[in-house]
């Protein structure tokens, strides 16, 4: 069975409040893009803005969200402001009694929203405080626009193409989790830049292209199969580090980067003045980490001090900290006098195919499914999902 056909839960589904022969008695036209359409996902863009500038290079569609039926169309390009209005949704004109549009481009021209090219098509939903803007798009596309400045040129050929099967297990399995909501994942959470940065990174482009459709899956199911720079010689299961009730191949230990982890040190001080300011907290007097046995990965801080206590995770310490001070979340803190000392190994989270070890397995002739049997053991890899037949076996 087919990759698009397994995932159609990826997708929106195909308009089916009339049958066939109903619609075609009555000549109601549904949405062209939900036709033959490839694996997708929903990207937020914009939540909550009063207006929001569209533009289409080409002609278009616009169909009702809700019910996928044909609200206007388009030869030709239009650039106008889409808003909210007490009756319904404006662009250009006014849909009457209209919550959600769906702006579809009649050929494989590009969007642009506020200037920023996309391409896929493009869903306004109005909110209480405003327009919510989502972009649909081929998951292929997607993987191009987050991996371009994500890996770096330098990196083997092989390595890039096990992260881009990594990252694409990543997107399947946000798809197919949220496939109830009317977005996926965030733009600015997934560093989703769209179109107009693509073709920056030709080696990424190529390995995306080389593993078109490739997958993992594990027992059966798509996983969160994440990335990280350098892990310093062992990596954590996904559910340690960001705390998500999720089945995941487990945390492996990596001897050839081990003997390296010294190389992969850094350290930072701190007062406690500053990162009591960070953080937001008024005080702090002393520091707890919460760790994961197996891998030693840090995956929150308790900070203490006499009127109480309050815990953060990590992504939170490091997006205030800044990562180019909090690299990873291997690390230990001391505290003398008023400085608190950072000092750790690696960069990045720690979770999943590491980089760096992955290079060196690279070096050594292996391919990007041998190099990816070392982080995620007792992963399956397809180009489609498993049938019910192979999950049994």
């Amino acid at each position: 069975m087919k990759l698009t056909a397994l995932l159609s839960c990826c997708s929106l589904a195909l308009f089916s409040c009339l049958n066939t022969a109903s619609a075609a008695e009555l000549k109601i036209h549904t949405d062209i893009s939900q036709k033959e359409k490839p694996a997708t996902i929903k990207v937020r863009l914009v939540k909550d803005k009063p207006s929001v500038l569209i533009e289409t290079k080409g002609g278009y569609f616009v169909y009702n969200a809700q019910n996928g039926l044909l609200l206007n169309s388009s030869s030709s390009p239009k650039r106008h402001t889409a808003s909210l209005h007490p009756d319904g949704i404006s662009w250009g004109e006014s849909f009457l009694g209209i919550s959600s549009i769906r702006i579809v481009p009649a050929d494989t021209s590009s969007l642009l929203i506020d200037g920023i090219e996309y391409r896929g098509c493009i869903e306004v939903h109005g909110t209480q405080k405003g327009c919510l803007i989502i972009n649909e798009v081929d998951i292929e596309r997607y993987l191009k626009s987050i991996l371009t400045f994500q890996l770096g040129e330098e990196i083997h050929n092989e390595v890039l193409e096990a992260a881009a099967i990594a990252a694409r297990t990543y997107a399947y399995f946000c798809a197919k989790e949220n496939s109830s909501s009317l977005w996926h994942v965030d733009a600015q959470e997934v560093g989703y830049s769209g179109a107009g940065l693509t073709l920056q990174n030709i080696p990424v482009e190529q390995a995306i292209n080389h593993t078109r459709n490739m997958a993992m899956t594990f027992r059966g199911n798509l996983f969160p199969a994440a990335w990280t720079k350098n892990s310093a010689g062992k990596t954590a299961e996904f559910s340690a580090v960001f705390r998500k009730n999720v089945q995941t191949p487990r945390g492996v230990a990596l001897p050839m980067t081990a003997k390296s982890r010294p190389r992969y040190g850094w350290f930072f001080e701190i007062s406690k003045q500053q990162l009591a300011q960070v953080v937001g907290s008024q005080r702090i007097d002393d520091i707890s980490l919460y760790q994961d046995k197996e891998s030693e990965k840090i995956y929150a801080v308790q900070l203490k001090s006499d009127t109480g206590s309050r815990s953060v995770d990590f992504f939170t310490l490091q997006k205030a900290l800044g990562s180019a001070k909090l690299k990873s979340n291997d690390f230990q803190i001391s505290i003398a006098g008023d400085k608190v000392r950072f000092s750790g190994y690696g960069e990045g989270h720690g979770v999943g195919l590491c980089l760096e070890s992955a290079k060196e397995f690279a070096d050594q002739g292996e391919k990007a499914q041998q190099i990816l049997s070392h982080f995620f053991p007792g992963h399956q890899l397809h180009c489609g999902l498993p049938s019910e037949e192979e999950v049994k076996n």
